[in-house]
């Protein structure tokens, strides 16, 4: 019994020095790709933008972004944030938030329901400015109506008491929001040049 114990004991230290040694690989690697793969277009882009790592993020998650003109690279990240609108979309859902909150007054149910579609509406305009040929105008005009409009890319204003401190893809300070803060400069910053 003892023997045994002594060879599992031996396996899970091998198993663990071994998951160890890979994590420190891969943060190597990732280290090495930040450094040696920096775009330097993508990093003048993101330069000024409320969130400079969000920025970076949503245009190099494309293979297409290496090599890729600076409104092309916008046009990634506008396809991001239709992406980031479209996941804030299922937990803007009326059905996802009564499950999630029981006690969900009929008030914040038609809330969320009017927010949900602001959002998929918003998701799907984006992302039809971005197929085949991106629309830097249309985006621009896009982005300017809304603002105009106070529309806002979360659904804070339909939840009470302790719900306004969920953190979550509908919350005041979501990724959507913030990509729709960032694609806004881009596309000023080169629609202005």
């Amino acid at each position: 019994m003892a023997r045994l114990f002594t060879t599992v004991s031996s396996f899970v230290f091998v198993v663990v020095v071994l998951l160890l040694l890979s994590e420190v690989s891969l943060a190597a690697a990732a280290a090495d790709a930040d450094g040696d793969d920096d775009n330097p277009v993508v990093k003048k882009l993101c330069t000024g933008t409320p969130f400079p790592e969000l920025c970076d993020s949503m245009i190099t998650r494309y293979d297409q972004s290496k090599g890729a003109n600076e409104e092309s690279l916008v046009g990634m990240a506008a396809l991001t944030s239709a992406k980031l609108l479209l996941n804030a979309t299922a937990t803007a859902s009326p059905a996802v938030q009564r499950d999630s909150h029981p006690g969900l007054s009929k008030a914040d149910e038609i809330c969320f329901e009017t927010c949900f579609k602001e959002l998929t509406n918003a998701a799907q305009t984006l992302d039809k400015l971005c197929k085949s040929k991106v629309q830097l105008p249309q985006i621009d005009n896009f982005i300017k109506f809304n603002k105009e409009s106070h529309v806002e890319w979360n659904c804070e204003r339909c939840r009470q008491g302790e719900a306004k401190h969920i953190a979550d893809d509908v919350s005041k300070d979501n990724e959507a929001g913030k990509a729709m803060a960032v694609l806004e400069v881009l596309v000023n910053k080169v629609l202005t040049k």
